[in-house]
């Protein structure tokens, strides 16, 4: 039997990708979505022949809904995702899933009392390539790494964007830092100790737009760098003892688009092309599986805690009053 999912909020990115995504999906139906915009609500619930409610609390009402698939602006997400919990449905999360370690604490400790699933849409993570460079770092095929270079930058978007507004959850590090800082948690181990962070602003920005950490992790160093108002960039560097693993792009994929590892080693190039895959319909079936396994909804929390606090140390070691004074 498929999981009734409902869609909460219709931005660009839900409304022109997300929904077509969970239609070819097999454990999924989609019931329903939502928006306060009730002419676009109509139109896109007319198109594709799903339910839609009149209200929040009228569409948290509804007993035959399974699980809400948030995407809204990050400054809502707590506030919403408790409302979620507290009704009673599992809570699928677009990244970053909350503004602190707190709030995330918080939805964790809900959704434990009450057995339900926190899943947090990092989707690079159940993409094929992915899977192959922890795969490749097992197997050592370059060595024992020493230095990781993490990239994630993009053009600046419409100034009237939520992601330029603090109240709305803003800022380069919820929104692109927190895919470096995810992968780094998912592919090495948590023995770490931030060396250095930095979060700016372009001046004509109130949020911040820039972010560099240094962290290291046993013999490894990494870097993890991200912003907006650059040149696009996509990717990750592994310099290790044998060898250099270089993926891209890394992190977001289009669907029709074949990513590449490129492996440098002996004076000889190695390429691993993978093959058009869909790896948001990868990710909401993983999440389908968790809902009703608890050791996997245990580590579900366990990855959303782990990201929320390092993205909070970022924070708490910010150095940019250091070369601002």
């Amino acid at each position: 039997m498929k999981i009734n999912l409902v869609v909460w909020g219709l931005g660009k990115h839900s409304a022109n990708k997300v929904i077509d995504i969970i239609k070819k999906t097999k454990k999924i139906n989609l019931y329903g979505i939502y928006t306060r915009n009730q002419k676009l609500l109509k139109k896109i619930s007319k198109k594709y022949k799903c339910n839609s409610w009149k209200s929040s609390n009228e569409m948290l009402n509804d007993k035959k809904i399974n699980v809400i698939y948030l995407a809204t602006p990050i400054g809502f997400h707590f506030s919403e995702g408790k409302r979620i919990l507290l009704s009673g449905k599992h809570f699928w999360s677009e990244k970053s899933l909350a503004c602190s370690y707190e709030q995330v604490k918080s939805l964790v400790r809900i959704a434990k009392k009450r057995n339900l699933a926190i899943c947090e849409s990092f989707m690079f993570l159940y993409h094929p390539m992915f899977k192959k460079i922890k795969d490749l770092l097992v197997k050592k095929i370059i060595g024992s790494p020493y230095f990781v270079n993490f990239n994630f930058f993009c053009p600046h978007l419409e100034r009237t964007n939520w992601r330029y507004k603090n109240k709305l959850g803003g800022g380069a590090l919820l929104d692109l830092g927190c895919y470096p800082i995810s992968s780094y948690l998912n592919l090495f181990n948590l023995n770490l100790k931030i060396f250095f962070a930095l979060l700016k602003n372009e001046s004509s920005y109130k949020v911040d737009t820039y972010g560099l950490v240094f962290i290291k992790n046993k013999d490894t160093f990494f870097k993890l760098n991200w912003g907006f108002g650059y040149l696009y960039e996509n990717k990750i560097k592994i310099f290790g003892s044998k060898g250099i693993l270089e993926a891209t792009p890394f992190y977001s994929k289009p669907f029709n688009h074949r990513p590449i590892i490129k492996i440098y080693k002996n004076n000889v190039t190695k390429k691993i092309i993978f093959s058009q895959t869909n790896h948001f319909i990868e990710m909401l079936n993983s999440f389908s599986d968790i809902i009703n396994d608890k050791k996997k909804r245990n580590e579900q929390y366990k990855i959303c805690l782990n990201q929320s606090k390092l993205i909070d140390e970022v924070r708490k070691r910010n150095s940019f009053n250091l070369f601002n004074k």
